[in-house]
């Protein structure tokens, strides 16, 4: 038999088997699951691929940039005074020190995506944090300036225990929350970012803390005396 009339065929097939998707797997790049990957072309057309998956790109034609999709956890220490005024009229703000973590991450549309890598991702790391702290700090400063030391206090809790805020909504009942959220969310998405989640863990005051040893000393004062008076009825 001659096997030459064949020798066509099989250099096919290991074309079609083996050179092709040698070719088409050298154009295709891993995007790893909490990662985005943006590749632009010559044309001036940019895609935009969401891990896990593959991004298509070609050598000398497109150009790619891999970006953090995964949450940015920001812890905050905020001081501040209140907005409280006395009978009067008169301001008698108030020193309140407000301990928090907010979580932001890249936005999901496209174009926030865009924006995220051109005016967030391209600083160092560092500054991306600084920028962050800085933002949600601010927010959270003039939140406290228009809040009244009973209004921060009174929210979720009536004692210092943390006051906690899982997801942020618009019918949010803390006003805290609420006001850090909304002031900066505008600055946020001028970065291609979003905000998630405020865990705003510990409120203090010197103003709490002394309420809280009254507290303590008068529910310890009757806690004495109801101790007497049973001490009294058992012994009559």
């Amino acid at each position: 038999m001659d096997f030459g009339i064949f020798a066509p065929i099989i250099v096919a097939l290991v074309v079609i088997l083996v050179v092709i998707p040698l070719i088409v797997s050298s154009f295709l790049r891993n995007v790893e699951a909490g990662t985005i990957r943006m590749v632009s072309w010559l044309s001036g057309t940019t895609n935009i691929y969401r891990g896990p998956g593959k991004s298509l790109e070609v050598p000398l034609l497109t150009t790619g940039t891999t970006l953090s999709s995964k949450a940015i956890n920001v812890d905050l220490d905020i001081t501040d005074q209140t907005a409280d005024i006395d009978v009067h009229g008169v301001p008698r703000p108030i020193k309140v020190r407000v301990l928090a973590s907010a979580i932001v991450s890249v936005g999901e549309t496209d174009g926030l995506i865009k924006t995220a890598a051109n005016r967030f991702f391209s600083k160092p790391d560092i500054e991306q944090m600084a920028i962050l702290n800085d933002l949600l700090s601010s927010a959270g400063r003039r939140a406290i300036n228009l809040l009244t030391h009973d209004q921060l206090f009174s929210a979720k809790s009536s004692s210092d225990e943390a006051i906690k805020v899982a997801k942020v909504a618009e019918d949010d009942d803390d006003p805290l929350a609420i006001i850090i959220r909304k002031a900066c969310s505008k600055e946020l998405t001028d970065l291609g970012l979003i905000f998630n989640s405020l865990n705003i863990k510990v409120v203090q005051s010197e103003v709490a803390e002394a309420r809280r040893r009254q507290s303590a000393a008068e529910a310890q004062a009757n806690a004495d005396i109801v101790s007497t008076q049973q001490a009294r009825r058992a012994k009559e």
